[in-house]
Order: structure tokens, then sequence, then C-alpha cells
């Protein structure tokens, strides 16, 4: 019989495997896939945001009350100088860049392996290729019982920690919120988040490729919920971008719940309404003879000046001393609030993470144990918490795996 069990070779599993080696508590990791960290491979775009300085109430989600507040012990404001230090000691140092913090080799790979070196130099065991079926708690043998593909496990205390349903291809299939409930858990509404975001306009393909730096406010029922800055892309589907991931969690559960949704889009932030009127003005006084399309291709990427031009009925060869003041007006109001109706968000499969889980009144947060099957301990994704962009939910899975690992005991 295995002491300690952990479902799942991820971010969490890793760090709570590393916390029960350094205890003296050997564990046994089982990993569906043929490699373990195949999610962390996939994070920063292969250079791993491993962690963030800047940590606010408003980086963290869960569909319960209020996600940060409920995790706060678990991810305080001063985690990021934990998980660097957790790093430090595995051979892992630090680069930052705005508060973003990478491994310095800024390779994925790096991270991984010293995880698990680290788990096997300390007695620890993964083995991948195993596909985890069930789990269930046996009365008479006082164990959990674990069912694979290949052999059958039993062991005094778990750790579920496989994961989420967002891409699956690298990584959980939304399989342990499944094991989760043969224990007795519930699993809220498991929505895509960190993705893209579908537009209703039949013509919105026409700006595919064009990339612009912004600002973009979602809109729920016609009422300003978030606001995000960064790049915006536009995409054969609809928005895509860091400002549009971190609005997308708003707008999936918004559209699960049948509501409107839409965002509006500066696409000139620096420049106000009255600046910009100031420009076009001076440009009609100084410099009339220039078609508007090459005064506002000098404002917003050209392709995308074309585009509201064509929408406004305006043609891009008129000479900008022949517009009238409210076709300017009109072009003004376009470029600072572009609007773009939502129909859907990209799905799980293209999503980062998933937003939902095992609700977090189910867990006890200064132990990850469960509170309705003790001995079983839920950590990373497969919980009710979600993150931005910037390496917040790999921060996620770091402390809560390793608060399980410094919690569970050898004499339980």
């Amino acid at each position: 019989m295995e002491e300690v069990v952990i479902i799942g070779a991820g971010a969490s599993g890793l760090a709570c495997g590393i916390e029960l080696g350094r205890r003296g508590i050997s564990c046994l990791i089982l990993e569906g896939k043929e490699k373990a960290g195949k999610k962390i491979y996939a994070s920063g775009n292969g250079k791993c945001n491993l962690a963030n300085r800047n940590i606010s109430a408003d980086k963290y989600h869960s569909m319960g009350v209020s996600g940060y507040e409920q995790i706060r012990s678990v991810v305080p404001e001063t985690a990021a100088a934990s998980v660097e230090q957790f790093f430090h000691e595995i051979g892992i140092p630090f680069t930052e860049r705005n508060g973003y913090l990478y491994p310095h080799s800024e390779q994925a790979g790096a991270v991984v392996h010293a995880m698990e070196e680290t788990v096997t130099g300390l007695g620890g065991h993964i083995k991948c290729n195993t596909y985890v079926k069930s789990v269930e708690w046996n009365k008479k043998r006082n164990c959990f019982q674990i069912h694979t593909n290949e052999e059958r496990y039993q062991c005094k205390r778990l750790v579920l920690a496989a994961g989420g349903a967002a891409s699956p291809q690298h990584g959980s299939d939304g399989s342990g919120y499944k094991l989760a409930g043969q224990l007795g858990h519930s699993v809220t509404p498991c929505l895509p988040s960190l993705c893209g975001l579908k537009v209703q306009a039949s013509d919105f393909q026409k700006l595919q490729g064009i990339r612009a730096k912004g600002q973009a406010s979602l809109f729920i029922d016609n009422q300003r919920i978030a606001v995000e800055h960064g790049e915006i892309q536009f995409t054969q589907y609809g928005l895509s971008g860091i400002a549009v991931f971190n609005l997308s969690r708003y707008a999936g559960v918004a559209l699960h719940k049948r509501k409107q949704v839409r965002i509006d889009l500066d696409l000139c932030v620096e420049l106000s309404e009255q600046e910009l009127w100031t420009l076009f003005k001076q440009a009609k006084q100084i410099s009339g003879y220039r078609n508007i399309g090459s005064v506002l291709s000098g404002i917003i990427p050209e392709k995308l000046a074309r585009y509201l031009l064509k929408h406004q009925g305006i043609s891009e060869e008129i000479e900008i001393r022949h517009l009238k003041p409210e076709d300017i007006k009109r072009l003004i109001q376009m470029v600072k609030r572009f609007s773009a109706d939502i129909t859907d968000t990209n799905t799980l499969e293209q999503a980062q993470v998933t937003a939902g889980g095992i609700p977090l009144s189910e867990i006890d947060l200064d132990t990850m144990e469960s509170k309705l099957c003790p001995g079983c301990y839920l950590t990373g994704e497969l919980v009710d918490v979600d993150g931005c962009c910037g390496g917040y939910n790999l921060m996620w899975a770091w402390e809560s795996g390793r608060r399980a690992g410094q919690s569970i005991n050898d004499t339980n």
C-alpha cells in the first residue's frame, strides 16, 4: 500500500510531491499522459511564466462569491517570494520583467526536469501513461482504491491534482471532476477562460491578422463590467490577445446565463476624442489634400482604417478637406468605441484555463483537504479558482499543491 498517491503530474501534483518528499513521506504520482508537466511546457509560450509579483483581488476568480478573499491564505500578496524561494531551492533561479517571473533560462523544460528529478530524488515515483478510471474509499481496508488502465493501487491519502478541462492536448481532459464526484464532491459549471471571443459581424474575418494596442471594455447587458489594456488581435472568428483573454472569463459566465455581451475597443488610448478632433481639424486646414484613408492609417492599422471607412460609407480616397464635420465625428467615435457583439467564447479545447471546478466551500483551504472525504486533498485547476494571464494560474497550482504536501502527515 502506498502512503500517498497523487493523481496528476502537473504543476500542483509535482509541487505536492516535492513537499511530501522533503518531509520524508513517499508518494506515487500517476500521470495519464506520456510525460509529466505537459501544460507547464506550454506556459508563457514555452518560456514558463512561473509567477507574478503583482497580486490583487481582481487577478483571481471563482464561481463562488469572492475568489481571492477565499484563497488569500493560499496565495497571499507575498506569494511570489514564496514561489521564488521554492524554485531557487531546486536550482531554478528567476529573471523578472515588470513583475512577471520566469526561469532564468526561459525554458519550461528546465522547470519540469528540475521538479521531476527532485520528486524522485526525495524518494517519490512518477508513473506516466497511467490513466485513472475510478477512485473509491474502501471502508473495510480503511484506504483509497485507485483503478487504472493497468492495475489497481491502494493508498492511505489521496491527492487529486488532475487539472481542469481546458487544453486537453496539453494535459488534463476534465476526468478529475469525475474522480472527485466519486468521492462525494460536486462540480460547478466548467467554462473556458483565457480564450478568444467570437464576434457576430459576418465580415469581421476581413480584419484577420490585425494587431493593435488598445483598451477593451466588456459590457454585460449594457453595463460595463471590466476593462483591460494591452494587445488586441483580430482573428477569423473574432477577437484575441491578452486584453481579450482576461475578459473572456466574464464573457463566458454571462453567455452561459444567456446575457448580452459586447466589447468596446478604444483603438487610440493615447488621444482623447477632443485631441483626435483637433488632429483631424489641423490636418484639414494644413494638408486638406490628403485622403482620409491615409490620415486614418496614421492613427490605426491601415486594414482597420479601411474597414471603418467602409462601414461609414466613406471613400478612403476622398480628400479630408471635403469631409463633413459629422463624418469626422463618426469616425472618431468608432476609433474610440469600436463595438463588437460577442456571441460565444472559444471552446475548452482552445482555452488556457477552466473557469469553475470543485467548489471552494467543499475544501479546507488551510490544508486543501476535502471536507467531504477526509484523507483526500484537491489542488490546482481542478478547484474552482482561475486567474488572469501572467503566471497567476501557475502560482495557484504551485501554492495549493505545496499547501497539500505540507499538510499531509505520516500518522493519519
